[in-house]
């Protein structure tokens, strides 16, 4: 008898492409033992010695000892091999409902073995599917890995117990080693992606509002793609190994389309060469005031920013100018599509990311890195010498901007500053830190989903970049950057033209309706999150004041409330707008919410439904600022191209009644 068929039926869901192709994998070679209920596999390592997966003696006493100490209330669990069905029959069976299981095990016939062998029925049916399975048959795991950790699926890993198996030791353990790796990576990765808080969300948000206008002036991004097909570019960043590379830049002017990070633009006009781009990714003020300001900026340079940028840079510019929504910040494209598509670019939170992105969008080829270091120098430097890192003398700078600088590049223990060591470019390891680490983790990335046909890293010095051909930038100047390529004033008067008065008032209209229909959905999920909280604040009146003949009574109201914010958690998620604004207060709750998601206590109830008042309170007081900062946002941009605000104006409305709470699933 097999239990394939049975226990797909509880898998499909996330596992059916697996499933499917697991129909053509032979495991008829698979060995395993059968002991009481649970089977244990009989496999060989690299040297050819056999080995059991599990315990032949008790396996399920082994299990129990293997999960000692595993908090069965959390909501994630990674298990590295699937050698013993004890082990993940104890997890399927302690672990909440909603709790979510990933399992990765490389040999994909034992997973059909398995499935076949073992009845997961008791575990499975009738209830959420929260399993995946993932094995080699997965061309690319990484980029699978990526998709589920930065998806929903994501925030309940974010307090997870990773558990590694025997056998994920014994046999192919450089690819489960790799495996930790990847998802330790992912993971801090979402962690950072998710933002600091919903107020530096806002002044995001703020600013792009403010530079619509300048946008809706310019020329579009999507209008430069493959420009410079089959040209040269280099794409410039103020690492220590930039200084030794100047004058060989300086040499190739004209010959390559220089392309240089914000912080990398002081640098290069201190040293007498005018970059053709310079990318502006950072929101805040800073990037204005040290890297801009009191610069006299190049006619033939064009600023190519995010429209999150200061709004005092690209008004600072010249004609050559065109900010660019990122394609994985969504309010950025939910703008875009507003303004009926002005083109993206999916991009990391390093300007040298957006370097990259462009120079692929622009058909570059090579693609070259200077300056990209990632780590210290042997001398322990962490820029150019001429960046405002460590030459201030021509910027203007008050004392917490100083400090701030001072302090970015300070050894400490905080998670972002630690000393950490990464592959280096002539081998061995060099000295680097959790944040460059990231960026290195997502210009490999990006490499990896944006292929160009050839990356140079002609840093001479840093990290070793993993999809990048490394060459001495002397030789990269000596075979591809000895013809002429087009210049920016070149470009742009190549470009389609500009929008007329007629297409921006259709366009200002279109976009005032896109977001009186994306705000209406956002003011009723506030309504909705306000009548759940006056549920559970009578909820907890109550349980304070409850004798215990009425206990009862109140857990079945903490479960419809229970119910209502999962209800309402779903609601957030399913919105792409929501999801983006909420992700710091969701990843604060589900880091509160997860190690006690079970209800097994009075006491334990009181603390989940503190939790949830809190959230539903900062939902509900986000909800109004997002609202008012596109109120006023829109409103600024209507006036500032000339238009009447009282006919253009936002006026989003809830799309649809609020449900009778006082029904059969109220939450009061």
């Amino acid at each position: 008898m097999t239990y394939f068929y049975s226990n797909a039926e509880f898998l499909m869901e996330y596992n059916q492409w697996l499933l499917s192709e697991m129909e053509a994998v032979d495991a008829d070679e698979i060995e395993f033992t059968r002991i009481g209920e649970d089977i244990v596999f009989k496999l060989a390592d690299e040297n050819g010695n056999e080995f059991y997966t599990a315990s032949i003696y008790d396996p399920v006493f082994e299990a129990t000892q293997f999960l000692d100490g595993v908090n069965f209330d959390n909501t994630g669990y990674i298990l590295m091999g699937m050698g013993s069905s004890a082990i993940i029959k104890q997890i399927l069976e302690n672990k909440t409902e909603t709790a979510w299981v990933l399992i990765i095990e490389k040999d994909t016939a034992l997973v059909k073995k398995f499935l076949q062998e073992v009845d997961l029925s008791p575990y499975l049916a009738g209830k959420p599917q929260r399993v995946i399975i993932l094995t080699d048959i997965m061309d690319d795991l990484h980029e699978i890995l990526n998709e589920y950790l930065v998806s929903l699926v994501g925030y309940y890993f974010l307090q997870t117990d990773l558990l590694r198996t025997f056998s994920s030791y014994r046999r192919d353990a450089a690819y489960y080693e790799g495996v930790v790796e990847a998802i330790t990576n992912h993971l801090r990765t979402h962690m950072t992606a998710m933002g600091n808080s919903l107020e530096d969300t806002l002044m995001g948000i703020t600013n792009e509002l403010k530079n619509v206008p300048v946008a809706l002036k310019s020329h579009r991004i999507k209008d430069l793609q493959d420009k410079y097909k089959g040209k040269p570019i280099v794409c410039v960043a103020s690492g220590p190994s930039l200084d030794k590379q100047l004058p060989l830049l300086k040499e190739i002017k004209g010959k390559a389309l220089i392309i240089c990070a914000e912080s990398a633009f002081r640098v290069l006009m201190k040293n007498g060469i005018s970059p053709d781009v310079v990318c502006i990714l950072e929101r805040g003020t800073n990037s204005y005031d040290l890297s801009v300001k009191g610069i006299d900026i190049p006619e033939e340079t064009a600023l190519i920013g995010l429209t999150v940028m200061d709004e005092r840079i690209p008004r600072a510019w010249n004609q050559h100018v065109i900010p660019v929504f990122k394609d994985n910040i969504t309010h950025s494209r939910i703008m875009n599509e507003a303004l009926g598509d002005r083109g993206t670019l999916y991009n990391g939170s390093s300007v040298a990311h957006f370097n990259y992105s462009l120079a692929h969008h622009l058909g570059g080829n090579p693609i070259v890195f200077i300056g990209q270091d990632l780590a210290f120098s042997e001398e322990g430097v962490t820029h150019s010498k001429d960046s405002f890192y460590v030459d201030q003398s021509d910027v203007e700078m008050t004392s917490e901007q100083r400090k701030q600088i001072q302090d970015s590049l300070q050894d400490d223990e905080s998670f972002i500053n630690r000393t950490v060591y990464v592959d280096g470019y002539y081998g061995g390891k060099v000295k680097s830190r959790e944040l460059w680490r990231q960026f290195l983790f997502w210009m490999e990335h990006l490499i990896s989903v944006l292929p160009s046909p050839l990356v140079i890293n002609a840093t001479e010095g840093g990290a070793d970049i993993k999809g990048t051909r490394k060459m001495p930038f002397r030789e990269v100047v000596d075979l591809y950057c000895q013809e002429s390529v087009p210049s920016i004033p070149e470009l742009f008067r190549e470009l389609p033209p500009l929008p007329t008065e007629d297409n921006l008032q259709d366009t200002l209209g279109d976009m005032v309706s896109f977001f009186n229909d994306r705000l209406g959905e956002m003011l009723r999920v506030s309504q909705f999150a306000e009548e759940i909280l006056q549920a559970i604040q009578q909820l907890q009146t109550e349980l304070t004041n409850s004798d215990e003949g009425s206990i009862e009574f109140l857990e079945m109201k903490a479960s419809r409330i229970l119910r209502n914010v999962e209800h309402l958690l779903k609601e957030v998620l399913n919105d792409k707008l929501l999801f983006f604004f909420f992700r710091p207060l969701l990843s604060n709750y589900h880091v509160k919410i997860n190690p006690i998601s079970r209800v097994s206590s009075v006491e334990r109830l009181k603390q989940i439904l503190i939790h949830q008042s809190y959230f539903l309170k900062r939902l509900i007081e986000g909800g109004k600022q997002l609202l008012d900062v596109y109120d006023k946002g829109i409103r600024n941009v209507v006036l500032s191209l000339g238009y009447d605000s009282e006919e253009l104006y936002l006026d989003a409305k809830p799309k649809w009644e609020l449900p009778n709470l006082e029904g059969e699933e109220a939450v009061s």
